[in-house]
């Protein structure tokens, strides 16, 4: 574990310095060398939106047949639970965004030191993906529901085999994502903007940080009915697996103390097993609030009007199944989200390009909030799964009885 935590400590330094460096070293180079970069970092871009649709598929595919092979009411009960949940959060998260819009909260950099003529790419292609990444998602669910619901054993041997895929294409994508973050970083220091983004946008990062922390707490304030004792006792559990996601920037290092306090939590231990590890790169409170939040603020920037609720709900609602795509790597989160952000509302590669890096220099803090986000879902599910189980214990209860009699 020790091990694990500090090569991705290493990983977040990397990323960081790749945000930070031109920033500091980018005076030094000239247009003509920033040009190489940000054409290389484009060229990463075609490619991961190339590969992605198979990615998404995969990922979907493999979350999905493990959920469906346990046990069909399982999976009406909890797919239909991390669906809600990530809509709800998502569209809480516009509505925040709504609220500081309303206060007139200023977010314009896009006029700040920007030059006359921007960073232009050195070279540049276009590879065109062989199907969109919304027939990959609803592929992915279609596929992995029929084959973990019907054809158990051949889901879990291509679950495995599509496992295996993504692992490698994001092992081998990892080592070029400092680049594509150099190069895009690069292009908006050039361009003049680099510094006021940052200035600009902790507030933002301010308002994310006390919107998640506040609506987690409150999760686990109605789950302990009002009682505090309750509650203390409920985040005192979750805490180690909070500290690990912290230091580690991983959902999945968290989970042997997520499903120990998830244990704890719940009035049948068992329930643990099957919610916890099917939830735990699924349902990501941190996610949900922090990617739409910063791609509105960073859509004002741009002088780009505030998303419309019907132009906001068609994201949300490939957001939400995108989730299921989610890969347990630095900057995974929002890697998956990039066409969708830029389809559904519009964002530029610029644009993109700001999110990302924010959202790389965030990591510790959403993934935090998304472990305390799963140990509240854990709680959440055991008291359903309890009412489920008291329910057919009392329809059983009657026919006993009528045995007895006769």
């Amino acid at each position: 574990m020790r091990f694990y935590q500090s090569k991705n400590l290493v990983t977040l330094l990397v990323f960081l310095s790749a945000v930070f460096l031109p920033f500091v070293c980018g005076s030094f180079l000239s247009t003509e060398q920033k040009a190489v970069f940000y054409a290389m970092s484009l060229t990463i871009k075609e490619c991961l939106v190339f590969f992605l649709p198979f990615v998404i598929f995969s990922l979907v595919f493999h979350s999905i047949s493990r959920l469906g092979a346990r046990a069909i009411r399982l999976m009406m009960i909890l797919l239909p639970l991390i669906c809600v949940s990530n809509f709800f959060n998502t569209e809480l998260s516009y509505g925040i965004s709504k609220l500081w819009s309303m206060k007139g909260c200023d977010f314009h950099v896009a006029d700040l030191g920007q030059k006359e003529q921007g960073l232009v790419a050195a070279f540049s292609f276009h590879l065109t993906p062989f199907f969109s990444s919304n027939v990959a998602l609803l592929s992915g669910f279609a596929f992995g529901l029929f084959f973990g619901i019907f054809l158990e054993k051949m889901a879990v041997k291509a679950s495995h085999v599509f496992h295996v895929w993504t692992r490698v294409f994001f092992r081998l994508l990892l080592p070029f994502m400092p680049l594509f973050i150099v190069g895009t970083t690069l292009k908006l220091q050039h361009d003049g903007m680099l510094r006021a983004i940052f200035e600009k946008y902790l507030p933002v990062l301010f308002i994310f940080v006390i919107a998640t922390g506040s609506w987690v707490l409150l999760q686990y304030f109605l789950l302990a009915k009002g009682n505090f004792g309750r509650m203390q006792a409920y985040l005192r559990n979750v805490f180690p697996a909070m500290i690990t996601a912290f230091s580690s920037m991983s959902s999945v290092a968290a989970l042997p103390f997520s499903l120990k306090a998830a244990e704890k939590n719940s009035a049948k231990p068992h329930h643990a097993d099957i919610v916890m590890p099917s939830t735990v790169n699924v349902h990501l409170v941190g996610d949900c609030f922090f990617i739409p939040m910063v791609a509105i603020a960073v859509m004002q920037s741009f002088e780009m009007p505030f998303p419309h609720f019907c132009v906001y709900l068609p994201f949300a609602f490939h957001f939400v199944l995108a989730k299921f795509a989610v890969a347990g790597v630095p900057g995974g989160g929002v890697l998956v989200m990039l066409p969708i952000l830029e389809k559904y509302l519009g964002l530029t590669s610029d644009m993109l390009a700001i999110v990302m890096a924010l959202y790389i220099l965030f990591d510790p803090i959403i993934t935090t909030c998304n472990v305390a986000g799963n140990g509240a879902l854990a709680i959440l599910f055991d008291r359903i799964m309890g009412c489920f189980e008291k329910k057919s214990m009392l329809d059983d209860q009657p026919s006993s009885c009528l045995v007895r009699k006769d």
